[in-house]
């Protein structure tokens, strides 16, 4: 008999052990979890910071930070791109106070201005870019003629 209460002794340590290993990790796994969620925070506490100084500094000629810069003309590239889908879908922006309105308003219906297609002098822009890749195009073909 002195065997089994050996085994069984055996077998409750181990046991005691592995619930021990167990509420170990359960309680390394939360802690990461939270430290995951405590750098996110920290980043996004970052990013409002970030804001905020290009809020303050976006119309500085001569910016501090060249990141600065690159914001303005992604923005721009960013209301390019909507203005061209706004105008695939037959609506206008306005140029006053940057409404989307439908194709056919006379007049904006956030600020009343007068709606203009903004996107005459996009066409213009881009046939002169067309023509000016055709030409490059041209010119590769008889280079490697």
């Amino acid at each position: 008999m002195d065997f089994f209460n050996k085994l069984g002794d055996a077998i409750s340590e181990t046991g005691k052990d592995v619930t021990q290993k167990v509420a170990d990790l359960t309680g390394i796994a939360r802690l990461n979890m939270d430290i995951r969620k405590r750098e996110d925070f920290v980043k996004k506490q970052y990013t409002e910071i970030g804001k905020k100084y290009y809020d303050l500094h976006k119309d500085d000629g001569d910016p501090f930070f060249e990141e600065i810069n690159l914001i303005r003309e992604t923005i721009q590239e960013i209301e390019q791109l909507q203005a061209q889908i706004a105008d695939l879908k037959g609506r206008k922006k306005c140029s006053i106070c940057g409404a989307v309105n439908d194709g056919e308003a006379m007049y904006c219906m956030k600020c009343g201005a007068r709606c203009e297609s903004i996107f005459e002098e996009d066409v213009q822009d881009e046939s002169e870019e067309t023509e000016l890749e055709e030409i490059i195009l041209d010119e590769e073909k008889k280079d490697t003629e």
